[in-house]
């Protein structure tokens, strides 16, 4: 079975859960304080250790073995949902828009580099075991994996899906029961003890159901928006600024001088937008090139971008 995902983190928790009881195994430490930041006491954090500890274990000791090894999970981080699509494959516009995605961090071109030479790989070893073995795919409430979907099928059209054994985990729909084993927004915070259970839930993909969701891709590609986004659960073009307003309400709150990081992190705590920190730190280097901000001091050079303080300077 191919397990294809969106994420690297859910990718992570997935060969984890794997390779229990082996070397790949799993790990957990705790770090604890308390209201105004302050570590707690050892002794506290040693408690706190071994309940979180006894909780894994009965976590492990009551879940579905996950079958399967390393090389049958296939992982797409391609961040579908931000910047230029309308190209076959993945192509140089989709390296581009990584690279300006992750420019914020230290050594983003390099990484980026890196998550396309993965994904082309992936790609290749997908279209070359489709055909002989059933593939399963994981989507989550996150505009990529809607992309992702949509963009992977697409590139199985010359298989013919007909001739093809397609599953989906349909993790939105089950992110719904408050009695299930998962409950989360994005697939990256499935804990490793949950993804046997989870297979459980996988649904055939019909072949008239993958066209469907390939022509729309078709379609998303001639729009080729700046953004894609699950509007009343459907996956839509939108316009760049879509987000701003988020980013608006949480500025309003902060003082005049402020940390980036903050309106960044309060942001992201405070909306379910289904994405992380690279593209709403590229909107507020776009308010500080339009003038709305300022730079006030700048990052050290192992931190990324929004590590660093800002100042409004317009009401």
């Amino acid at each position: 079975m191919l397990e294809v995902l969106f994420s690297d983190s859910a990718a992570g928790s997935l060969q984890c859960a794997m390779g229990h009881g082996s070397q790949i195994g799993g790990c957990l430490g705790i770090i604890a304080t308390d209201e105004s930041g302050r570590l707690l006491a050892p002794e506290e954090t040693a408690r706190l250790q071994r309940e979180a500890e006894e909780r894994m274990r009965r976590n492990w000791a009551e879940a579905i073995p996950m079958e399967g090894s390393p090389q049958d999970i296939l992982s797409f981080p391609l961040s579908l949902g931000m910047g230029p699509i309308d190209e076959d494959g993945i192509g140089p516009l989709r390296e581009n828009a990584l690279e300006q995605l992750l420019c914020i961090f230290p050594k983003g071109r390099q990484t980026a580099a890196a998550l396309v030479t993965s994904a082309r790989r992936h790609l290749d070893t997908l279209l070359a075991r489709a055909p002989k073995e059933p593939v399963r795919f994981w989507v989550d409430r996150t505009p990529d994996a809607a992309c992702g979907l949509c963009w992977v099928l697409e590139q199985l059209r010359p298989l013919g899906w007909e001739r093809l054994d397609l599953r989906v985990v349909d993790l939105s729909r089950l992110a719904s029961d408050k009695e299930g084993p998962f409950g989360g927004r994005c697939a990256g915070e499935i804990e490793p003890h949950a993804w046997g259970k989870l297979a459980r839930e996988a649904r055939p993909l019909p072949a008239r159901r993958a066209e469907a969701l390939a022509q729309h891709w078709h379609r998303l590609r001639q729009e080729d928006a700046p953004l894609r986004a699950l509007l009343n659960g459907l996956l839509v073009s939108a316009a760049v600024d879509l987000y701003d307003p988020y980013l608006r309400w949480v500025l309003d709150t902060l003082d005049d001088t402020f940390n980036e990081a903050n309106l960044i992190g309060r942001t992201l705590g405070q909306f379910p937008l289904g994405f992380g920190d690279a593209w709403l730190a590229l909107r507020v280097e776009q308010w500080i090139a339009d003038g709305k901000l300022e730079a006030v001091t700048k990052p050290d050079a192992h931190l990324p971008l929004y590590h660093r303080t800002l100042r409004k300077t317009e009401e």
